[in-house]
């Protein structure tokens, strides 16, 4: 009976491993953290570091949102390879107060990639390939900037460090003419 029961926990030991990981969240607290994410996150970059860019050389990303939904695009421009634009599906996010920590995953609905990741880095913090010997330079994300990581089908992952561009404000100079209809006034 002994031999029995430890060739039974020798066999399931190693399915352990594949039980897929379950959120501990409620759906509306996944559903307020996917928004919260979303609502961050969106906005223009300006990328300053990247390891296995594969020669692309991407200056810029832009986050936005897709139809008005929570589910995230990410374009990626540069003068080597011009704009590509990743389109995720199935995207969850989760998001801290006081911008301690704000990240989202989506399922890419290209061919090549199978997910890409956007996080907000609140400390900061070293990626390396983890390889030995190391496949590429230690990478440091400084605080205050985000990680976009890029993860193809063949396992193998593209790093960038974005730095969030500044919303541009136009001083409004009065008696201008505006581009859009004012809010009529209820007096």
């Amino acid at each position: 009976m002994l031999a029995r029961t430890i060739a039974t926990l020798c066999a399931i030991a190693p399915l352990a491993g594949c039980v897929s990981y379950q959120d501990p969240r409620t759906p509306e607290q996944q559903k307020l953290a996917l928004q919260r994410a979303a609502n961050e996150l969106v906005g223009s970059y300006t990328i300053t570091d990247s390891r296995n860019d594969d020669g692309r050389r991407y200056t810029q990303a832009f986050v936005s949102k897709q139809d008005g939904s929570d589910q995230l695009s990410l374009q990626l421009v540069g003068p080597a390879a011009g704009a590509i634009t990743l389109a995720g599906s199935d995207c969850r996010g989760w998001y801290a107060e006081n911008r301690r920590y704000t990240a989202m995953q989506c399922d890419a609905l290209t061919g090549e990639v199978n997910f890409f990741s956007l996080m907000r880095q609140a400390n900061p913090d070293p990626v390396n390939s983890g390889t030995m010997p190391s496949s590429f330079e230690t990478m440091v994300v400084p605080q205050g900037s985000y990680l976009f990581d890029i993860a193809d089908r063949s396992g193998r992952h593209h790093y960038y460090v974005l730095t969030k561009t500044p919303l541009q404000q136009m001083p409004e100079t009065p008696g201008a003419m505006r581009r859009w209809p004012a809010p009529r006034s209820t007096q």
